[in-house]
């Protein structure tokens, strides 16, 4: 039996649980951020979802730059284009069949959307009430509006 003891890359920000460099704001700044309700771990998503979005290069290397309000909403305005969870396409409910997929690591689970990536990203970053409230005035932006009560 082969014993999985390797940590690097993808495997290695699974294992340790981390957000790949998405820290909050500072509260110095920015005031107390809104309380957070449910399970602080997993923020209430789905583990394979929340695993994939940790593990996705975009949520890895493009959002740990952003650091303020501004700049976050910004970004969601200019990269958020589909509010489903995974992309279209890339999510199926059967498995690979064939030459020991499971095996060889051919997955399933698709790829998250920029959208959930966001929505991590909402929740790292720790956002004050008076932040959330200016999002929800932003509702002619469907796909923000929407990020705002998903949080």
């Amino acid at each position: 039996m082969v014993k999985n003891n390797y940590k690097s890359g993808r495997v290695a920000t699974l294992m340790e649980g981390g957000f790949a460099g998405n820290d909050p704001q500072d509260p110095t700044v920015v005031g107390e951020p809104y309380p957070v309700f449910g399970n602080e771990r997993t923020m209430n998503m789905n583990e394979l979802l929340l695993n994939n979005i940790r593990a996705d290069m975009y949520f890895r290397e493009e959002l740990p730059p952003i650091k303020t309000w501004e700049v976050f909403i910004a970004k969601t305005i200019k990269e958020v284009k589909e509010c489903t969870p995974w992309v279209t396409g890339t999510h199926t409910v059967t498995t690979k069949k064939g030459m020991c997929s499971g095996t060889r690591g051919v997955g399933t689970q698709g790829r998250p959307t920029r959208m959930w990536m966001h929505l991590v990203k909402l929740y790292t970053l720790k956002p004050t009430e008076r932040q959330l409230e200016s999002l929800v005035r932003l509702w002619t932006l469907a796909e923000v509006y929407l990020l705002t009560f998903l949080c």
